[in-house]
C-alpha cells in the first residue's frame, strides 16, 4: 500500500543513489550527479513521485504516491537501469545509464508541491508549473549545471537526452535512453499495481489486478 518512508529509509535511499553515482566513471557527470543530489537533498525528501490528481478523487493515485516517494522511485529506476545496463556493458556507456536514471525526475522537485499528511490531497501539481512538464524542468536544471562545466556539447546534449526523452510518448536516439525510460516504466508500472490489494479492481485503471497463487509462497 502506499507508505509513507520513515527518516531513516529516506536517508538510505539517498544514500544509495550516491554510491550509484559514485560508480559514474566520467569525473564530470559524476561531480554534477553528486552536486545536484546534494542541492535538491531536502527538496528529495519530502516530495511523492506521483499525485493524488487535481479531481480530488479518493483512489486517483499515481506511484509512488507517498512522503519519499520521489527518492524511492528515482532509486528504484537507478537500479533498474543499471541492472539492465550492465547485461550491454560493451556497447553502451553506463555513465549515461547511472546518470541519466538518477536525474530524470529531478523536475517534479518543482511540479509536485511538498508533501502535507494533514491535506486531503497529499502530493498534488504544483500549479505554479501546472502548464510546464517535470521533463522539461529537469532537463533545463540538469543543463544549468553542466554549462558550468568544460563539456563538450555533443556529450551534454546525449546527456540531457536521456532525461528529455524518458517518457514512454518522446522519441529517443541512443540506447542508453531505452534503459532509463524502460527503467522508469517497469518500476511505475510495477508500484501501482502493488500500492493496491491483489484480487480487487484498481480503481485508477479499472483493472483486475491477480494475486499469485503459488502455494509455495
Amino acid at each position: 500500500m502506499f507508505k509513507n518512508l520513515t527518516k531513516n529509509e529516506k536517508e538510505e535511499r539517498f544514500e544509495g543513489l550516491i554510491k550509484y553515482a559514485e560508480k559514474i566513471e566520467n569525473d564530470i557527470l559524476k561531480r554534477v550527479c553528486i552536486e545536484i543530489l546534494n542541492d535538491y537533498k531536502e527538496e528529495l525528501f519530502c516530495r511523492g513521485a506521483g499525485h493524488d490528481g487535481i479531481e480530488m478523487n479518493r483512489y486517483n493515485r499515481t506511484h509512488q504516491c507517498f512522503d519519499g516517494g520521489l527518492l524511492d522511485h528515482l532509486y528504484n529506476v537507478t537500479r533498474n537501469a543499471y541492472n539492465i545496463g550492465i547485461n550491454y556493458k560493451e556497447e553502451i556507456d553506463m555513465d549515461l545509464v547511472i546518470f541519466g536514471a538518477i536525474l530524470h525526475d529531478i523536475g517534479k522537485t518543482k511540479i509536485f508541491d511538498k508533501w502535507n499528511e494533514s491535506s486531503e490531497v497529499k502530493s498534488n501539481l504544483n500549479y505554479k508549473y501546472l502548464l510546464v512538464d517535470h521533463v522539461y524542468i529537469g532537463e533545463k536544471i540538469v543543463e544549468e549545471y553542466l554549462d558550468r562545466e568544460n563539456i563538450s556539447e555533443k556529450f551534454k546534449y546525449q546527456a540531457l537526452h536521456i532525461i528529455a526523452t524518458h517518457m514512454d510518448t518522446l522519441n529517443k536516439h541512443m540506447a542508453e535512453a531505452y534503459i532509463v525510460s524502460y527503467a522508469d516504466s517497469i518500476d511505475a508500472d510495477v508500484e501501482n499495481i502493488i500500492s493496491y490489494p491483489r484480487n480487487t479492481i484498481n480503481p485508477l485503471y479499472n483493472k483486475y489486478y491477480y494475486k499469485s497463487e503459488n502455494q509455495n509462497k
